[in-house]
């Protein structure tokens, strides 16, 4: 027999095995394996595995020192000292160090240092330094100083200075500055700058400044600037047709206008890279004397260019109604289908808002106020944007969203007409976006803020020409 102390009475139910030493009472329910030590009072469950010692209550802070064995999930607030192998999720702030494995999932927001090996998958944001090695898939955007060496493949936006060697694929667009060594082919667009000599074939757009000696072949169109040097040979065979080979469309169709106006933060940040929601903060996004409720002089100009135009499309001869939809990172319909006297009226109650690019949702909001229109009427959608979509979800979700509405807006003959309101630059990926992606004829006008009432003729124009009867569509002018 046993010389081992019994319990005072016996268990509810038996143990699967037995304990080294018995407790002093009874366990409600019986462990799965026993514990090398009993607990002093007994606990309503079993754990299901057993303690080296029990503790006298669990820890509000972690450990100094990590665990030996992975937790399935993050503590709130980092250890002080590195785990071997990172966390099956990260945590909810970045460590000051990072790990010395990436984590299966990223952060939210970039570590302070980079992992000496590159994340399975991108964060969100590039981190302040690259990493050694380039990772697999290129960040959303780029880092803000360049790679040793260039990635597998090129990022969606160009960096602003280009790596030391030139990638084994050509980007989508043109680095702002030209690769010490040419390329091996030349890129679809040209850079913003010209290269010290020119390249062996002509690109297939004019760049905005000429080379400093002409190309060995013309181009397709003229630059905007002549070069210094005449083309060989000279002069052209024949002179430009005057006068043009079609007459300017005439005014006569009826039509409604939906003109969506941008209230992001970039209209009124000065490049500070702020929301500026609500104008705040103030320092950073209220100037040039303008109340709050406008802000800065870029919105107050876009106001002044939308009331413009729309007094003079309103004074034509036809019948045409106009609508208002303004959006940052939230849409509003300001005012359905009205008179042009109604929508000077709406203009002056809006109120800046700041935010992101919500493009998408502003296509789609001004075609719910055009869906109710007569069917003798042409529908257009006006534009006025200082850059491409950031919003909803990630910048690539943000421009798929966009297309598809204006896709959608296109199949029920809607024409869109979109104008970028930035430094003028015909190479900018946006500028590219916005032709390829929403306009409805290919055709993007720009302007800076100051500049919007030198396009009003222009706008003018691609109103009419859309609305005549005589469906003079070919007559359009291209902005360039």
């Amino acid at each position: 027999p046993s010389k081992q102390p019994i319990t005072v009475g016996p268990s509810k139910r038996p143990s699967i095995f037995p304990s080294e030493t018995p407790s002093k009472s009874p366990s409600n329910e019986p462990t799965t394996s026993p514990s090398k030590l009993p607990t002093t009072t007994p606990t309503p469950r079993p754990s299901k595995t057993p303690s080296n010692a029990p503790s006298s209550r669990p820890t509000s802070s972690p450990s100094k020192a990590p665990a030996k064995k992975l937790t399935l999930e993050p503590s709130g607030s980092p250890f002080i000292k590195l785990t071997n192998s990172p966390s099956d999720m990260p945590t909810r702030e970045p460590t000051i160090k990072p790990s010395v494995a990436p984590s299966v999932r990223p952060m939210s927001s970039p570590s302070k240092e980079p992992t000496s090996d590159p994340s399975t998958m991108p964060t969100r944001s590039p981190s302040n330094q690259p990493t050694k090695e380039p990772s697999s898939e290129p960040s959303a955007s780029p880092s803000k100083a360049p790679s040793r060496s260039p990635s597998n493949q090129p990022t969606d936006v160009p960096t602003t200075d280009p790596s030391a060697s030139p990638s084994t694929r050509p980007t989508r667009y043109p680095s702002h500055q030209p690769t010490k060594d040419p390329t091996s082919q030349p890129s679809a667009t040209p850079s913003t700058r010209p290269t010290s000599s020119p390249s062996g074939q002509p690109t297939k757009m004019p760049t905005a400044e000429p080379s400093t000696t002409p190309t060995q072949s013309p181009t397709r169109s003229p630059s905007t600037k002549p070069t210094p040097q005449p083309t060989q040979p000279f002069p052209t065979k024949k002179p430009t047709g005057s006068p043009t080979f079609q007459p300017t469309c005439a005014e006569n169709g009826n039509f409604n206008l939906c003109i969506a106006l941008d209230m992001s933060g970039s209209v009124c940040n000065g490049s500070g890279g702020g929301q500026c929601e609500s104008c705040e903060p103030l320092n950073q996004c209220n100037s040039g004397g303008e109340k709050p409720s406008i802000c800065c002089p870029n919105f107050s100009n876009m106001l002044e260019f939308a009331k413009d135009l729309t007094t003079a499309l309103g004074e034509l001869s036809t019948d045409q109604d106009f609508s208002l939809v303004h959006f940052g990172t939230e849409v509003s319909i300001a005012s359905t289908l009205d008179s042009w006297r109604q929508a000077i009226k709406s203009i002056n109650k809006l109120r800046y808002t700041g935010g992101m690019t919500n493009l998408a949702g502003a296509i789609t909001s001004c075609q719910l106020t055009l869906d109710q229109s007569p069917s003798d009427r042409k529908n257009l959608m006006l534009i006025l944007t200082d850059g491409a979509p950031s919003v909803p979800g990630s910048l690539q979700n943000a421009r798929n969203v966009a297309t598809a509405a204006a896709q959608d807006a296109i199949g029920k003959e809607t024409f869109i007409i979109p104008v970028l309101i930035e430094e003028p630059n015909p190479f900018d990926f946006a500028v590219t976006y916005l032709r390829n992606n929403i306009s409805s004829d290919g055709k993007v006008f720009l302007s800076d803020f100051e500049g919007l009432n030198d396009l009003q003729e222009t706008l003018f124009e691609q109103v009419t020409c859309q609305t005549n009867t005589n469906d003079n569509k070919d007559t359009l002018w291209e902005q360039k």
